[in-house]
């Protein structure tokens, strides 16, 4: 079932129903099976009741049970896009979700409108499972996840963290609400960097992201992953920074080899596909001074 299918089925779930997946929720550090008695003595209704449930919750895929039923049941990401949406809804956060605008190795983020109307993105990270310990190698917030959904979780948290530091001050989505995996921005519009076959001002926008590494930076802030991938250039000519989970403070004692690192990437696309390799002194400096070693183009 996919995500908007749930949406759609989301009225035949019932308190229970919520209940047991919030056990389950509660549990994802403790247990990746959440043993079946467990959630008996934590419920405050019958038996009969959560075996009705967790029949309907397994049949609707939010969860399943791997050694049988009576054993252990584990949450799916449905079941915790079950938890987010509930919870987006009732604080009046988002009214109706959409379409998907991007799906990407990490996350997906829809479409969505608010009570007043507003449009929004809503991300919700989507760690995999045979993908989680190549992630685990490179992603230092994987470290303190005791599996997927957890370190979903912590991608969230991390990457709103970041979003409301530098809001206001680097090109950036807006952030507007975090719940479990799910970060809510304001809706943003660009085209990913590394697809366009074509740019007007390639040494304006090379500058503009320099700029935006040097804000966040100032912000105390560094990306840790940035290249062309996860720079969007809007119909404006404008940019913005995106995909923030990894980021680190500049206390971080690998800071200024990340901080390194994000502006080679940068550079060197530019180079290369777009034959930018004079930069203005002044640009020069501030490379020179945040690096503290020069770099070549």
């Amino acid at each position: 079932m996919s995500l908007q299918d749930l949406v759609r089925r989301l009225g035949e779930l019932t308190e229970e129903d919520y209940c047991v997946l919030s056990i389950m929720e509660r549990n994802l550090s403790k247990f990746r099976e959440v043993p079946y008695e467990l959630m008996l003595q934590a419920v405050k209704f019958s038996e009969a009741k959560l075996e009705r449930s967790l029949a309907k919750l397994h049949y609707l895929g939010l969860i399943w049970s791997p050694k049988g039923k009576k054993v252990s049941y584990v949450l799916n990401y449905l079941g915790l896009d079950a938890l987010a949406l509930r919870t987006l809804s009732s604080r009046g956060i988002v009214s109706g979700l959409g379409i998907p605008v991007g799906v990407g190795k990490e996350a997906d983020v829809y479409d969505a409108i608010s009570r007043e109307g507003k449009r929004l993105a809503v991300k919700f990270f989507r760690i995999g499972r045979p993908s989680f310990k190549k992630y685990e190698r490179v992603r230092e917030y994987l470290t303190k996840a005791h599996n997927y959904l957890e370190a979903s979780i912590r991608a969230a948290y991390m990457e709103f963290k970041a979003l409301s530091r530098l809001a206001g001050r680097v090109p950036v989505p807006v952030p507007v609400y975090r719940t479990r995996h799910v970060v809510v921005t304001e809706l943003f519009e660009g085209v990913e960097l590394a697809s366009l076959s074509k740019l007007e001002d390639a040494e304006g926008t090379l500058l503009k992201i320099l700029d935006a590494i040097k804000s966040a930076y100032d912000a105390g802030v560094v990306h840790r992953d940035l290249s062309a991938y996860n720079v969007l250039v809007r119909p404006d000519g404008e940019i913005m920074l995106i995909d923030w989970p990894q980021w680190v403070e500049i206390e971080h004692p690998q800071a200024s080899f990340y901080l390194k690192r994000d502006v080679e990437n940068i550079l060197s696309f530019f180079a290369r596909k777009w034959n930018v390799r004079n930069i203005p002194t002044e640009y020069e400096k501030i490379i020179s001074d945040l690096v503290k070693k020069s770099i070549n183009i």
